[in-house]
């Protein structure tokens, strides 16, 4: 073996046996010496397999003391909560369910990813493809290129900017023309969603009276029109595929299982899960494991959400609120740095926009000026986003029409 290897030739079974002859060494041949040597033989080759083993085996034992400790909680009177326990149960095994979908990541070669992205060129430009999934703002999409698979995207703004309007905006477009959009609602209840896209999809600028979200909810002031174009935006909203979570306290593990249910839920459907949106980030109850450091918490969270939006391939939409820092600031536009709780969120974006709209301070204002009246007549109903931060593209502010009263938003008619 030696003098082959020294040589730069194979070495195998059938070449030593070639070599040696099969000669009796006292009751067995050299051939069933050989043979046993192979067969027996344990080398560092196989090394990736058996650690897989050990690391499944482990899985298994955690799948099988979750259950057994479910099962003893109910036989022995001790489960008082099956809510909580059941929050348990999910984050645990959730490790379990990530720990196995980061061993079966796909390894790609260079070659390979290149090909794929000529092949998409082709489809975009014959029109048959398109890359991400449209915010639906025209000049949004066409600077960003849409929300792209495995973004994180973070929408920030402070209180009463239209966070919730924008939101909701993005997630009907992309419903209309990428698949299904899971909503994660963790501060409104989907009655009171729903009555914001109803009083959207009933917005008509030509109409002699606007429908509200407040008059959906007030209900007795709606005229017979008002109310058969009710009917009409319901018959819309039923064709959308818009689902929404409103469940209040979700742990970041618990929107995974979730996120992951509507995916194999749209393939059975025949469609794609086209985007994730978690309204807002700040609500997700984080782990135990950095309990009262809310930094750590944050960063937990928003790596974990940028994690599933790699996971699952789609763009993961989060809405964030502002720390107070804007109001203090003559100019309360927003900056990168005002993303409140950690720098992590920051860090882990791949998209950032803020919201902000100047007729919100100046109507609290005071003794305003005449150039402050001017610009409020102006900002009446415009709402800017500015892309704060996009990896490979530019930075500019967009003016939007928003009317927050009947939750509408559409490019500035300038």
């Amino acid at each position: 073996m030696c003098a082959r290897r020294d040589a730069g030739e194979p070495i195998d079974r059938r070449m030593m046996l070639a070599v040696l002859g099969n000669t009796d060494l006292g009751g067995v041949t050299v051939g069933a010496y050989l043979g046993r040597l192979v067969t027996e033989a344990t080398t560092v080759i196989n090394a990736p397999g058996y650690a897989r083993a050990i690391a499944q085996a482990a899985r298994m034992r955690k799948v099988l003391e979750t259950a057994q400790e479910a099962v003893a909680a109910m036989t022995d009177g001790s489960l008082r909560d099956p809510a909580a326990h059941a929050a348990y149960m999910i984050e645990a095994l959730d490790e379990v369910a990530s720990a196995g979908l980061a061993e079966h990541v796909r390894r790609i070669t260079l070659g390979k990813s290149t090909a794929g992205v000529l092949a998409r060129i082709a489809e975009t430009r014959e029109g048959k493809k398109r890359r991400g999934v449209p915010y639906g703002v025209p000049k949004l999409d066409a600077v960003t290129l849409g929300m792209r698979p495995g973004q994180f995207i973070v929408l920030a703004g402070r209180p009463a900017m239209g966070k919730t309007l924008t939101a909701l905006h993005i997630a009907i477009a992309a419903a209309r023309s990428g698949g299904a959009v899971g909503m994660f609602s963790l501060e409104m209840e989907a009655d009171e969603l729903s009555e914001r896209v109803l009083s959207a999809l009933a917005y008509d600028p030509r109409a002699r009276e606007p429908i509200s979200y407040r008059a959906i909810a007030e209900a007795r002031s709606l005229s017979d029109e008002a109310l058969w174009r009710l009917e009409e935006a319901q018959k819309e909203a039923a064709r959308i595929p818009l689902w929404i979570e409103p469940q209040a306290g979700v742990t970041l593990s618990q929107i995974a299982s979730r996120a992951r249910q509507m995916r194999l839920t749209a393939e059975r459907q025949g469609q794609p899960l086209a985007a994730l949106i978690i309204d807002h980030i700040g609500l997700v109850r984080p782990s135990k494991r950095y309990s009262g450091n809310r930094v750590q918490e944050m960063t937990e969270i928003s790596s974990g959400l940028k994690g599933l939006a790699k996971e699952l391939s789609v763009p993961v939409l989060g809405l964030s609120q502002l720390s107070r820092e804007v109001e203090r600031r003559e100019d309360k536009r927003p900056i990168l740095s005002d993303l409140r709780d950690s720098g992590s969120i920051e860090q882990d974006a791949d998209v950032v926009l803020g919201l902000y709209r100047e007729s919100y301070y100046l109507e609290r204002k005071t003794d305003l000026t005449d150039d402050e009246i001017n610009r409020l007549a102006r900002a009446q109903n415009i709402l800017e986003i500015e892309i704060l931060k996009q990896r490979g593209g530019p930075t500019l502010r967009i003016e939007c029409f928003a009317d927050l009263a009947a939750n509408v938003l559409a490019e500035a008619y300038l």
